[in-house]
């Protein structure tokens, strides 16, 4: 899969205050596009149904915001914590979340396409009802996470943590599960959910005795 490069084309940018932006598109029915904020904190703020594109957001503080319905096209998450933040209903494109704090997120009835998730936290987050579509996760924790009742697309998998993590009635087809940790998962007892994914002999074996099945 390939991965605009969200950097570019932000030599026009410039820094600015973030609650002014936010406030200003809130009253203009605006979107907030070409800039760069850094160091910024806020804490249940209102940031629902705003259009970001090609904006980059480094080292940022968002405690317990509402980003619902929010949407992001081309634009970056870099070193930020959005913990315990709720992105419902969002909708992601061509972005980047890198080396992120999401513990806690909600981000139910989201849905993300050809964005890429690295050296992040999202346990105990809610990707429930959600599409994943031609994504890339790279050395992420979902611990007691879940992704039930979602749709994982041309999705690439290397070094994710899932301990516990609910994929109830979310097909893995097509999935390779075999380079994460997936120690109690939750799934159907028919395990249909893992029909045409792909895992290691070690992990086969560790769902075998977990759900009781017997090899004669």
């Amino acid at each position: 899969m390939d991965i605009i490069q969200t950097s570019l084309d932000f030599k026009d940018n410039r820094k600015s205050e973030l609650k002014d932006c936010i406030t200003k598109a809130i009253s203009d029915e605006d979107s907030i596009e070409n800039m760069i904020f850094e160091n910024e904190v806020l804490t249940e703020s209102d940031v629902s149904n705003i259009e970001f594109e090609k904006v980059k957001f480094i080292k940022c503080c968002f405690k317990k915001c509402n980003f619902y319905q929010s949407r992001f096209f081309k634009t970056d998450f870099i070193k930020c914590d959005v913990s315990l933040s709720d992105f419902s209903e969002s909708f992601w494109k061509n972005s980047l979340i890198m080396e992120c704090n999401a513990v806690g997120g909600k981000f139910i009835k989201s849905s993300l396409k050809q964005t890429k998730i690295a050296f992040s936290m999202f346990d105990y987050s809610n990707f429930a009802n959600s599409v994943l579509d031609d994504c890339n996760l790279d050395s992420c924790k979902f611990n007691e996470s879940s992704f039930a009742e979602s749709k994982l697309l041309k999705t690439s998998l290397k070094n994710i943590t899932f301990n516990g993590t609910d994929f109830f009635k979310t097909s893995l087809k097509g999935i390779d599960l075999s380079d994460s940790l997936i120690d109690n998962i939750r799934i159907s007892d028919n395990l249909c959910e893992l029909k045409g994914a792909r895992v290691n002999s070690e992990q086969a074996l560790a769902l075998i005795r977990v759900f009781g099945i017997e090899i004669v």
